[in-house]
């Protein structure tokens, strides 16, 4: 006897598929952050890696991916990929912005930093807004150090452990 594929059997099929497929990826994804959050970044990167081999848009992944990679020079193309991929998918995640601007800027990509210093600019805080600026026009700029320096020394985010490396940058430059 020969049996009839109808539609809906199809369509449950396809949708049967696709959510096994979610939980996967998602498996994969929150097996890397508990790795990541115990301090093993290799372990962390591996699970990463596999999840993206499930979904390669899956951006939890793609963030973490590219946030990790950053804190290593050797990995700084690669975290940019993760990174400028995820950032195309959502836009206002000020921690992406800020690490690409930081990656951009170091090096030598001016060009794409001021694109997210444009982003920047019209979400409205104005102590970053005035901070990014700084740091972009003292490390790209050959004149008025001093001024752009102490702009960033008066500033409330020269405080944050996260940006004290872009204020010695300007220093050294």
């Amino acid at each position: 006897m020969l049996y009839r594929i109808t539609p809906l059997f199809l369509l449950i099929l396809s949708f049967l598929l696709v959510v096994n497929c979610g939980r996967k990826e998602r498996t994969l994804f929150e097996e890397g952050k508990k790795w990541e959050m115990v301090g093993e970044k290799t372990k962390a990167l591996y699970y990463y890696e596999l999840s993206l081999r499930e979904n390669p848009e899956y951006d939890p992944v793609l963030k973490r991916m590219g946030l990790l990679l950053a804190d290593s020079v050797e990995s700084i193309a690669t975290a940019i990929f993760y990174l400028e991929k995820y950032h195309k998918q959502k836009k206002d995640d000020t921690e992406v912005q800020r690490e690409l601007f930081r990656l951009y800027l170091t090096t030598g990509y001016e060009k794409e930093a001021l694109e997210i210093l444009e982003e920047i600019r019209f979400q409205g805080k104005k102590e970053t807004l005035e901070f990014f600026e700084a740091t972009y026009l003292c490390l790209t700029r050959g004149v008025r150090q001093k001024d752009y320096l102490q702009t960033l020394e008066k500033s409330p985010l020269s405080s944050d452990p996260y940006y004290a490396p872009w204020v010695r940058a300007c220093e050294t430059k």
